[in-house]
């Protein structure tokens, strides 16, 4: 249990620098919504209220064999064709989205959610912003103690790194037990993760959002010369929109997690001057944040998740290793496709960077200022 006398409270307040999804696992679909490009927005369909209104309007059966008959056709289609359009934007939504910022869609595509709590609300979860702060913190303690990791480098560099995700997850799990598992707790044994540093690390989840902070944003990847990828499949993602202000209750138990807030501040500004110039700084058209800037949520590109980059450093094949390991995390049909394999002839791996639109102009993913003050 925690002792009183050791607690310090915070406050982390985050602003959104580009659009951020934080997934639920959950997809909305292209029967389950409707575009409507007069207004630019997305109507999100409540499935109940659809019924109840289609029910009173005597259109269930026309309704249900126009989706049955019609695999490419959705909602928005069989709505305008019957005239209900406004009567089911207005009387069936469950909640509406700015769409304004994807592109011209020949047909309705899935929508990724926004991750909601209980009461269908958009939230940030706490553990998005200690995973991203624990992964920066591992980055910094391996680059303070770059040459006593050659086991793990040297798993890296073999053919079959990432072919078996386990056998990642086993080294990660080794640089756990180094820089993080190191409390000792009475009965326990060296590495388990009751003696985790980081639990002394409390988040609390984020007050719920306004649907009016969402909108609906496409993902587009971009190659060294700013050439988008065009896909057959465009990814659309509810997303929390740029310049959102969010907070967040942070407690440090100073008797488990013994470093200042300045060490925190010191490495998330080094993870990113890292993630710059060993990633970002090799694509055309796109502008790096400095700073006290941290990336989260899907889309933010796989740099910001891993400490691959940090471990890798000062090895002169660098790139190749890595290139190595993203292919095989490729399904074996699909690295033909992908050429990860030659990622070190173009000296970046990955070779696309992920971004998206926003306001008119192509974004990263994810990035946020975070400030963290006492209270």
């Amino acid at each position: 249990m925690a002792n009183k006398n050791y607690l310090e409270r915070y406050k982390i307040t985050i602003e959104t620098l580009g659009p951020l999804h934080i997934g639920s696992g959950h997809e909305i679909g292209k029967k389950d919504w409707i575009l409507n490009r007069r207004d630019n927005t997305a109507y999100i369909i409540d499935e109940v209220k659809l019924s109840t209104y289609l029910r009173k309007k005597n259109l269930l059966v026309s309704f249900e064999k126009y989706m049955l008959s019609n695999a490419h056709g959705g909602l928005y289609e069989w709505a305008r064709e019957n005239k209900v359009l406004g009567d089911i934007t207005h009387q069936a939504a469950k909640y509406s989205l700015d769409c304004e910022n994807i592109a011209q869609l020949k047909t309705v595509k899935d929508i990724q959610t926004f991750i909601k709590d209980g009461y269908g609300k958009p939230y940030i979860p706490g553990s998005s912003i200690k995973g991203a702060i624990r992964n920066i913190l591992l980055s910094q303690s391996i680059e303070m103690d770059m040459h006593s990791n050659d086991d793990v480098i040297s798993a890296l560099r073999k053919t079959d790194a990432g072919d078996n995700k386990n056998k990642l997850n086993g080294e990660k799990d080794k640089l756990d037990k180094k820089y993080f598992r190191t409390i000792d707790r009475e009965g326990s044994n060296y590495g388990d993760a009751v003696n985790d540093i980081m639990s002394g690390i409390k988040i609390a989840d984020s007050k719920p959002l306004s649907f009016d902070n969402l909108t609906l944003c496409q993902k587009k990847d971009a190659n060294l010369d700013g050439y988008t990828r065009k896909t057959r499949t465009p990814i659309l993602r509810e997303c929390i929109r740029p310049e959102t202000k969010i907070e967040f209750n942070l407690t440090i138990d100073t008797s488990l997690f013994k470093k200042s807030i300045s060490y925190i501040e010191e490495a998330v500004e080094n993870f990113l001057n890292n993630y710059n110039e060993e990633f970002l700084l090799k694509f055309k058209e796109v502008n790096p944040y400095y700073g006290n800037v941290i990336y989260l949520g899907g889309g933010a590109g796989y740099h910001t998740k891993t400490v691959t980059s940090s471990l890798l450093k000062n090895e002169p094949d660098k790139v190749k290793i890595m290139g190595n390991i993203i292919n095989n995390t490729v399904s074996k049909n699909m690295r033909d496709k992908h050429r990860h394999y030659d990622d070190h002839k173009l000296g970046v791996s990955p070779h696309m960077v992920k971004l998206t639109e926003y306001d008119g102009e192509r974004v990263q993913m994810g990035p946020c200022e975070i400030t963290i003050t006492k209270l």
